[in-house]
């Protein structure tokens, strides 16, 4: 089968910057291939799991499924983002990754349901709805729901939920100043603010980071769906992937673990 070709951009500076960011998707791609086959197999994995779902029975667990295609979308986009050059760019949306897991887990697991999927498809109907699921879907209470089945995993996520958070995912100080370069002269300093910022180390952080959100994600799906996970050896294929990062990802960060 040919490849599609798109057609070219035009000459505007914006036209420029997408295809900028293309060919930087691209490079890295090459220039990072361990970490780029990693993605891909954490992307398999995650559409794996997707079509064990597709057609679940289970209408408790509807919105659930609708977050967990979200959590992969948010996951892809961040790839896609830190794959670009934009690397912080990419922590606000692998957060938004982390709250879609715990969202799903918090929803699935209630054990008054359906109070909690009522609290959250209501959010919009008035004020007190609105304050009530503010309430209810704290980042405390999903996570906290997570930490009560499985303390490690919902561990690990907050740990990388605050890194994100710290890099990026808010507007702090290690996310402005991670895309800054200084030049002195005798007359005068210049920062320079990168958008697209393709730096291979800053990339590889961001990358590792988006693996590490993607499994800790699966990992909570698991404790929704465990009997697809086992049937389809999902949860095999989490712990091979789970050596894999952390046999690739240590070489870009010794001493460190996915």
């Amino acid at each position: 089968m040919n490849e599609r070709k798109p057609p070219a951009w035009d000459h505007h500076p914006l036209s420029k910057f997408f295809a900028d960011a293309e060919f930087n998707t691209r490079v890295t791609a090459l220039s990072l291939a361990p970490i780029y086959k990693l993605l891909q197999s954490t992307h398999e994995l995650f559409c794996r799991f997707e079509e064990a779902i597709e057609n679940d029975g289970h209408e408790e667990l509807l919105v659930p499924r609708f977050l967990i295609v979200r959590a992969h979308a948010s996951a892809l986009a961040g790839l896609r983002l830190a794959m670009s050059g934009q690397t912080i760019e990419a922590f606000p949306v692998l957060r938004s990754a982390v709250e879609l897991a715990w969202y799903a887990l918090h929803i699935a697991k209630d054990p008054s349901s359906p109070e909690r999927v009522t609290i959250w498809l209501n959010r919009n109907e008035s004020d007190t709805a609105k304050a009530r699921c503010k309430s209810e879907f704290t980042i405390g209470n999903v996570r906290r729901t997570h930490e009560g089945l499985d303390a490690n995993t919902a561990g690990t996520l907050l740990q990388l939920y605050e890194q994100l958070i710290d890099f990026g995912a808010h507007p702090n100080q290690f996310g402005v100043m991670a895309a800054m370069t200084k030049s002195e002269s005798a007359k005068q300093v210049n920062f320079s603010v990168g958008i697209l910022s393709p730096q291979p180390l800053a990339t590889a952080f961001a990358l590792r980071m988006a693996v590490g959100v993607a499994i800790g994600a699966l990992k909570a799906f698991q404790l929704i769906f465990p009997a697809r996970f086992t049937l389809l050896g999902i949860d095999q294929g989490i712990d091979r992937l789970v050596v894999e990062a952390n046999r690739v990802l240590t070489s870009y960060a010794p001493g460190e673990k996915a």
